[in-house]
């Protein structure tokens, strides 16, 4: 089986420099790559020395209009079972100034992704937990996209079928994508005050159907607020419609925002009940946070059943210094119980000095969902200029927060967690640095039946990132990494814990 895959990627490989070539001098040809070798395993598995190889290879060859491209995957190491090397991604595309078709791989999204929305999250290599295969993060549509645009109507159409992608690639096609989808949206824009469009799915799965159908509506008020609306159900629900709250199969979402000289405002509205398609992913309306420790607790949706609310405000106090207001609320509902999470944000960003950039931020949190309550989180980065080109950024993390057991209370505890990131720099092309995090926490040290709630677990972990020219960079990570959550423009994944040497090379030609 692998020779014969090694094969077909031989003669695809072949095929498409022979294009680059014979074709004329307009024609364009790309190639990057992403290499990940890792020496290592999860901290106390065996062999702690386990040698693994994951590579992505892209190719895109452009001619006049024409696109044609492919993504082969490959994964070593030595378990033949996890091992795998395929063409994950094919495609032709045709486009024009007002029409495009494409068949093959696409990434897709209908309106704000209440119905459909797919997706890839660059750089992100995911490490399934049960296969231990490691794999692109993406979530694809394999078929048909038309799309027709002009200045007054927008046309999508498409027919597919969606990737799974906690399914790792040893699996089968049937496997990876199981169901088939079709549908679409128009919209139509005659005015800058309202822009109307309408949405409509179809799918089906081990011969089970569902149709989906909905509106949207976009503009300007004369005000100079942008808003935007939309709200799609199922189409059982006969003779009932704009249902709100926990009947009825639907998701509306909301948001209206703002913008002056000195400030931003917007506010955000969702409400969505048994609306998890499996190929949606609607707006989360949590902030997205890039310190680590928040990141790590970032509230994820349940499109099956949760309404709220995001605010937010970005205030302009004078030159590049801002402060940023965030308040989120939701609520979810699980057989007859309501389960709360709410967030305040508040952050500063303020240069000192000319060469030197302070940040600090406060947030406290609850979120039932995950038992972590009257969470406190802190922290405070500075990034100094020491001499020309060089610089050093510091930052200090600290959070808090308590675990309720309702049926085993002798069980409750608090978790602390600490985190200190040095990195040294030269602009623009190297960066070393040095994260410790230290956690006060049961569940991670294994101590909660024994209530050792004084013993701390330690993860260290040296970085070296090394920018060789503006298309190839090489990055380095030994030591240990903490695993847990992560969240990447508005998706959250699980990271594997990891203990030894990784070694990241990415290049485009």
């Amino acid at each position: 089986m692998n020779k014969i895959r090694t094969q077909n990627i031989f003669w695809i490989l072949t095929g498409c420099l022979t294009l680059l070539f014979i074709s004329k001098s307009t024609s364009q040809i790309s190639v990057s790559n992403l290499l990940q070798y890792q020496l290592g395993n999860l901290p106390g598995a065996s062999p702690s020395d386990r040698t693994s190889l994951y590579n992505q290879l892209n190719i895109n060859y452009l001619y006049e209009n024409i696109r044609i491209g492919g993504r082969i995957e490959y994964f070593n190491v030595d378990n033949r079972d996890q091992q795998y090397s395929n063409f994950q991604q094919k495609f032709i595309q045709y486009q024009n100034e007002n029409f495009e078709i494409r068949l093959g791989n696409f990434y897709e999204i209908l309106g704000k992704g209440l119905l459909l929305r797919t997706y890839e999250i660059p750089g992100v290599i995911y490490e399934e937990t049960g296969s231990r295969q490691r794999y692109g993060f993406y979530k694809d549509i394999e078929g048909i996209l038309l799309r027709y645009a002009t200045d007054h109507l927008y046309v999508k159409l498409l027919y597919g079928n969606p990737l799974d992608l906690l399914q790792p690639p040893a699996r089968t096609r049937n496997q990876r994508r199981p169901s088939i989808v079709q549908g679409g949206e128009i919209n139509f824009n005659f005015s800058p005050l309202i822009s109307p469009g309408f949405l409509y799915l179809r799918s089906e799965q081990n011969n089970t159907v569902n149709e989906f159908a909905g509106i949207s509506f976009n503009g300007n008020l004369p005000i100079g607020m942008q808003y935007y609306l939309e709200y799609v159900q199922d189409t059982k629900m006969q003779d009932q419609y704009f249902i709100f709250g926990s009947t009825g199969r639907h998701a509306f979402y909301g948001s209206l925002s703002q913008s002056f000289n000195w400030a931003n405002f917007s506010i955000e509205l969702k409400d969505y009940h048994e609306f998890s398609l499996n190929f949606n992913d609607p707006p989360s309306l949590v902030r997205e946070q890039p310190r680590t420790l928040l990141n790590r607790g970032t509230h994820a949706i349940q499109p099956q059943d949760e309404r709220g609310y995001q605010l937010e405000g970005i205030f302009n106090i004078g030159g590049l210094n801002t402060i940023t207001a965030n308040h989120s609320h939701a609520e979810n509902k699980f057989a007859d119980r309501k389960f709360i999470f709410q967030e305040y944000y508040v952050d500063l960003n303020y240069y000192i000095t000319d060469r030197t950039l302070g940040k600090a931020f406060i947030d406290w949190a609850e979120d039932e969902v995950i038992n972590a309550l009257a969470r406190w989180t802190m922290g405070v980065l500075v990034e100094q200029e020491l001499i020309k080109y060089w610089s050093l950024i510091t930052d200090l993390q600290t959070q808090q927060f308590k675990r309720a057991y309702e049926f085993s209370p002798q069980f409750n505890h608090s978790v602390k967690n600490h985190l200190l990131d040095l990195t040294i720099t030269k602009a623009p092309n190297l960066a070393f640095g040095i994260n410790l995090e230290a956690a006060q926490d049961p569940l991670e040290s294994n101590t909660l039946n024994a209530l050792d709630k004084t013993n701390y677990k330690y993860w260290m972990g040296f970085n070296f990132n090394y920018l060789y020219s503006q298309n190839h960079s090489i990055t380095f990570f030994y030591g240990e990494r903490r695993g847990g959550t992560a969240c990447s423009g508005g998706i959250c994944y699980e990271v594997q814990p990891f203990n030894g040497f990784e070694l990241r090379l990415n290049s485009i030609f």
